[in-house]
């Protein structure tokens, strides 16, 4: 069992590691390459410009606004990336505002979220706690029943974990809601300012600035996902060695 999760832990790792140097690979060409790729999609570039003075002329930012708020209040439902939404508010709005905007509303999903687990319970997350392969992630994460503080914060930093299952569990602990909040913003800031700068520069897909924001995305998602996987295959095996020396000084008691 013990080599199956090391070999389990290795090869996602591997994976990992091989998508995100593909994709910072093929950013740098892009980047390297960038006055060409311009110059040979300028139809494009002179469009989208168009379409940005068009959306900054806007005289109807309100009912945007309310339009992005709806998608807010869709996410906390449906599996819509936190990332696009951010994106859109920074197409539309002014970089200061878009971060206002997405920080006031992604408080909102982390409530929701919350409220949720607090009255119906931890959902997929608890009940993948409760499974017996991951009793240790259960007692890792529920820390002495009220909920680990570091976990939360990693959950919102590492982009793989979901934020609604995260947010559930912790509501269903009945997590300090103020400290939720906190961590959880504090987590996701970073990723929140970058894709909110991808919004408001999107509007030329080949500029150097998007090419740069995208690698850092990839290179951030990479390293973090693979850090958390093998602290979670280091823990894994660390555990599992505990209980098979528990269950040896278990068998010798009885035998005595």
């Amino acid at each position: 069992m013990k080599r199956t999760k090391r070999h389990q832990t290795n090869l996602i790792s591997a994976v990992i590691v091989i998508v995100t140097i593909t994709l910072v690979v093929l950013l740098s060409i892009c980047l390297y390459k960038q006055p060409s790729l311009e110059m040979r999609f300028d139809a494009v570039v002179r469009w989208l410009a168009k379409l940005e003075q068009a959306v900054v002329g806007l005289d109807t930012h309100l009912e945007v606004l309310l339009c992005i708020f709806a998608l807010y209040i869709a996410k906390c439902q449906l599996p819509i990336p936190m990332g696009v939404l951010c994106v859109i508010s920074g197409m539309v709005f002014p970089m200061h505002i878009a971060i206002l905007i997405n920080l006031v509303f992604t408080m909102f999903f982390f409530a929701v979220k919350y409220i949720e687990g607090k009255w119906i319970g931890g959902g997929w997350a608890m009940m993948i706690l409760n499974t017996h392969q991951a009793r240790f992630v259960k007692q890792w994460v529920l820390f002495k029943g009220s909920g680990n503080p570091y976990i939360l914060l990693v959950s919102r930093l590492v982009p793989t974990i979901p934020f609604g299952m995260v947010s559930k569990l912790y509501g269903s602990m009945h997590y300090d809601f103020l400290k939720y909040l906190i961590l959880s913003l504090l987590g996701f800031a970073p990723r929140l300012i970058i894709y909110t700068k991808i919004g408001s520069v999107i509007y030329n897909p080949f500029s150097r600035e998007l090419i740069m924001l995208l690698i850092i995305i990839v290179l951030f998602t990479g390293i973090t996902t693979l850090t958390f996987n093998i602290f979670y295959g280091i823990k894994s095996r660390q555990m599992t060695k505990t209980l098979l020396i528990y269950s040896q000084k278990q068998k010798y008691k009885i035998v005595l």
